[in-house]
């Protein structure tokens, strides 16, 4: 079995990424907020800008998981940057390719990301979204401890397809 490496990703790692959120967004376009046609459009330059590490005031990092040297799956998490806000953290942009899953890598990524706002001062909550019809999602989010806290029917909508997006948050210290 080959072995799943971890790292954090930065700039250099942007077409790498770029492959796979492109991949993510055709194979499961349910699971993020964005479309292929708007990732697709965006310029290298743009998507290695978002990988590029951020520390205080507020943190912003992508975690990246590796198999035979291949990228296989992404998390990021960002710190909220208003004042009021400062005290969360958002998980977003989620996905592990179907050659990777049942591995455990979708754990171990989530696990690096909450390892991470626990360094960020101030830090108490991370908050995310899954659709409703993800279910295998849902069921690692509230098996790490999530709890869901609110439902937006209709919250995305993509060829027709309405889909409810659920709200979770976990506070990090109880």
């Amino acid at each position: 079995m080959t072995e799943v490496s971890y790292r954090v990703l930065g700039p250099a790692d942007a077409a790498a990424f770029r492959e796979l959120r492109l991949r993510g967004l055709r194979e499961a376009p349910e699971a993020f907020g964005s479309s292929y046609e708007e990732d697709a459009a965006q310029p290298l330059d743009a998507v290695a800008d978002r990988l590029r590490p951020a520390r205080p005031p507020t943190g912003r990092v992508t975690i990246g998981a590796f198999m035979g040297g291949a990228l296989v799956g992404v998390g990021a998490c960002v710190h909220a940057t208003h004042l009021k806000m400062r005290h969360k953290a958002d998980i977003y942009a989620m996905y592990v390719a179907p050659e990777a899953r049942g591995r455990g890598v979708g754990r171990e990524l989530l696990s690096r990301l909450l390892d991470e706002a626990r360094e960020w001062r101030q830090v108490e909550r991370v908050g995310l979204t899954v659709v409703e019809r993800a279910s295998a999602a849902r069921r690692l989010y509230e098996a790490v401890g999530f709890q869901e806290f609110g439902r937006e029917p209709d919250g995305l909508r993509q060829d027709g397809v309405k889909d409810t997006v659920i709200y979770l948050t976990l506070n990090l210290y109880d």
